[in-house]
This record gives C-alpha cells, structure tokens and sequence, in this order.
C-alpha cells in the first residue's frame, strides 16, 4: 500500500509541475557569470526540478552507502566476538543482513513478531 502511495505523490508532483510549466511559457532571461541567456520559464523550472532531485538523491544514497557500510564493519565485528568467545555464541544473534535470500525483509520480521 505504501508503494501505491509514493506512485500517487509522484504522479501528483508530476502533474503540478508540468501545470505550473504550462502556465508559466514566457521568456526569462537568466544571468550567468560569463554572459547572459534567454530561456522559456518551462525549461528553467524542469532544469530546476531536476537539478534539485539528482541532489536529494545523490545525497540519499551517500547516506545509505555510508549507512550499509557500517553495517557490514559491525557484522564483521559481530561475528570475530562470536569466534573469539564461542561460548557466548549460541546469545549472541549472528545474521547476514547486507544480501542473500536469509535477509529478513521488514514486512517479514513484523509477520514473525506478531507470530510470537
């Protein structure tokens, strides 16, 4: 359901721009540090929308890199305690989370909490 609704933003989204490009088709001229240039308002407000999304983007991803390389130095942390006290090991919870068909998906682990 979450899915169908981050459609329907988008869609949305999509069709407030494009209804603001419409009724905004006059020139505009734009000022550089190197000259001048004189572009229809739609082309500078989807240059624009465009521009701010590969920057959210960019910095989304940055952040889960950073986030899932994390989460492989602790697994890997993780598991060298588990070998170094094997004693311990049958407490301490050892799953591989970055990948592979174990990785439990959040939809699934709330289907097994409510299970208990």
């Amino acid at each position: 359901m979450r899915k169908q609704w981050n459609i329907l933003m988008v869609l949305i989204f999509i069709l407030v721009i494009v209804l603001l490009s419409i009724s905004n088709a006059d020139s505009v001229t734009i000022s550089f540090l190197f000259g001048e240039a004189s572009l229809p308002k739609i082309l500078v407000i989807i240059v624009s929308v465009l521009i701010g999304a590969l920057l959210v983007g960019s910095f989304t991803y940055l952040k889960i890199y950073r986030q899932q390389h994390r989460i492989r130095q602790m697994e890997k942390e993780l598991h060298r305690i588990a070998e170094l006290h094997p004693e311990d090991a049958s407490r301490i919870s050892v799953t591989n989370t970055t990948g592979g068909d174990e990785a439990e998906t959040r939809t699934s682990s709330r289907r097994s909490f409510f299970k208990k």
